[in-house]
């Protein structure tokens, strides 16, 4: 299986003033040197995934190569689990720009298809870090899980980097208040009315995404 490269992309491919975004494997550049990468969803981007931003760019100077950020739209559960999808806290182009002014010099935006949500984690790893993005180092929570039906950890990215030349960083979840940072608690803070909250898990003021526009486009 592979990820397709006829998908609609979630938005425009571009180079824009902080950075490059790519929509599909194909568009990362063939002269693409390798990289840095941190993966995620990084709906609300939170002061967690602030977090995994920083170790990337560290990683990434460490190597002197450039700094990349992996994230899915629509969310995946959107696909997995679609009657318990959550309500995105940001549209795709808030994530993206969040991560150039962060400091990530590309984001690669993969659309999350049944395709993808059925590819097992050795071959993500093998397609999507290996051949494409060619990583060096790559950064995650904790906790993260990728793959059909969540069977790819942090121990899997350990056994496939040894094989195919990079290093794993599990981040340890950023803490507040004794409780890990999650969008699950932003989103329970801004249900519960309490503004300060979220924006203290966020680390920074929480502005309300805009609507849909009237084309039908979802921004999320």
């Amino acid at each position: 299986m592979s990820i397709s490269k006829t998908s609609t992309p979630a938005a425009p491919t571009a180079v824009g003033p902080l950075g490059a975004v790519w929509t599909a494997l194909h568009d990362v550049p063939s002269d693409w040197p390798g990289c840095a990468v941190t993966m995620g969803v990084f709906d609300g981007f939170h002061r967690g995934h602030v977090a995994l931003v920083r170790r990337a760019r560290e990683r990434a100077a460490l190597h002197r190569l450039p700094s990349a950020l992996l994230t899915f739209d629509p969310h995946p559960r959107t696909v997995t689990y679609p009657d318990r999808a959550p309500v995105q806290l940001l549209p795709l182009e808030e994530r993206v720009r969040l991560a150039h002014r962060l400091g990530i010099d590309a984001v690669l935006v993969l659309p999350f298809t049944p395709a993808l949500a059925a590819m097992a984690a050795d071959e993500f790893t093998d397609q999507v870090l290996g051949r494409t993005l060619r990583a060096r180092s790559v950064v995650v929570g904790e906790n993260f899980r990728f793959g059909r039906e969540g069977g790819g950890d942090t121990a899997l990215l350990d056994r496939a980097g040894r094989r195919l030349g990079f290093t794993v960083d599990a981040v340890p979840l950023v803490a507040h208040n004794g409780q890990a940072c999650s969008s699950t608690r932003v989103r329970s803070c801004l249900t519960t009315g309490d503004l300060k909250g979220a924006e203290e898990l966020l680390g920074r003021p929480w502005t309300p995404s805009p609507p849909p526009s009237s084309s039908g486009h979802r921004p999320d």
